[in-house]
C-alpha cells in the first residue's frame, strides 16, 4: 500500500519526471536539418538532437517553419523548443536558454566574384556601412554579437535585405540582387560545391563569426516548456559533449567547411 501511494505522488508532482513529447520548431537548412528523398529528416542538427534526446527520457516532433515564425512560435508558447539559437536579451523575455552549447558554427560574407570591387575596403562586416554593397540576411537572424549590435544602426541596416528562406541567398546573388550574403561557413560551402554555376561566381570574402561568438543553444519557451526540465537537457549536452559524441558528428560534416 505504501509503495502504491508513493507512485501516485510521483505521478502528480513529478508529471516530466517519466516522459513527454516536446515540439521542436526549425528552419529547415542544408546540411544540418533537412529532409532527405525518402522524407526523414536528416543533417548535422538531427543527429545532435537525437544525441541530446537518448540521454533523457523525453521524445519530440519536429515542426518546420520560417525562422521568425519559429521565434514567434516559441515565445506564444505554440512549440516547446528551437535549436541552434543565439542567447540574446530580448529572447531571455520569453525564452530560457540551456547552460551548454548545442553546436558551435562560423559564419562567412559570400560575394560575387564580379562585384570584388565594391567590396574592396570591407575588411569586417562593420565595413558594409561605408561601401555600396548590398548584402542578403536571413530574417530575424543573429549571427554575431557584433551583427546584433551593428543592426542598431540605420546606417549598416540599410545596405541589408531580408529574406525569409535562407537557402535561397546565393540565387538572390547570382541574380543581381545583392552583392553578397552572410551564411554559416558549412552551408554556403555546400552550396558552392554543390553548384558549379554558384562556384564559378561566388565566393567566401571573409569570417564574420569570432571564436567566442561561435556557441549556440537549445532555447525553451517560457509558455510551454517545464522549468524543471531544462538541467535535464543541460546535462545531456554536457554528455554530448563530454562522451567525444559532438566532435565525432561534427568531423563527419567538417569536409564541406573551409
Amino acid at each position: 500500500m505504501a509503495n502504491f501511494f508513493l507512485i501516485t505522488l510521483l505521478l502528480i508532482y513529478t508529471p516530466f519526471a517519466l516522459s513527454a513529447e516536446f515540439i521542436i520548431g526549425i528552419n529547415e537548412r542544408e546540411v544540418f536539418r533537412y529532409k532527405d528523398e525518402s522524407g526523414r529528416w536528416v543533417g548535422k542538427d538531427i543527429e545532435l538532437i537525437n544525441a541530446v534526446f537518448r540521454r533523457t527520457p523525453h521524445s519530440y516532433k519536429l515542426l518546420a517553419m520560417p525562422w521568425a515564425r519559429v521565434l514567434k512560435s516559441l515565445e506564444l508558447g505554440q512549440i516547446d523548443m528551437t535549436v541552434a539559437a543565439a542567447a540574446l536579451p530580448e529572447r531571455k523575455q520569453y525564452a530560457w536558454f540551456s547552460t551548454e552549447p548545442f553546436r558551435y558554427s562560423y559564419y562567412t560574407l559570400f560575394i560575387r566574384k564580379d562585384r570584388e570591387e565594391v567590396f574592396k575596403h570591407v575588411q569586417s562586416l562593420a565595413d558594409i556601412k561605408h561601401s555600396p554593397a548590398l548584402i542578403g540576411a536571413l530574417r530575424s537572424a543573429v549571427y554575431t554579437d557584433s551583427y546584433y549590435t551593428l543592426l542598431q544602426d540605420q546606417g549598416f541596416a540599410k545596405h541589408l535585405v531580408f529574406i525569409d528562406d535562407d537557402q535561397s541567398l546565393p540565387a538572390l546573388t547570382m541574380k543581381g540582387r545583392v552583392d553578397g550574403y552572410i551564411e554559416s561557413e558549412t552551408e554556403g560551402m555546400h552550396y558552392l560545391h554543390a553548384n558549379p554555376e554558384y562556384r564559378d561566381k561566388i565566393e567566401p570574402l571573409l569570417r564574420v563569426t569570432s571564436q567566442a561568438e561561435s556557441s549556440s543553444f537549445i532555447m525553451f519557451s517560457k509558455q510551454s516548456f517545464p522549468s524543471t526540465e531544462l538541467a535535464t537537457f543541460s546535462a545531456a549536452l554536457k554528455a554530448v559533449h563530454d562522451s567525444g559524441e559532438y566532435q565525432h558528428i561534427a568531423e563527419r560534416y567538417q569536409p564541406l567547411n573551409n
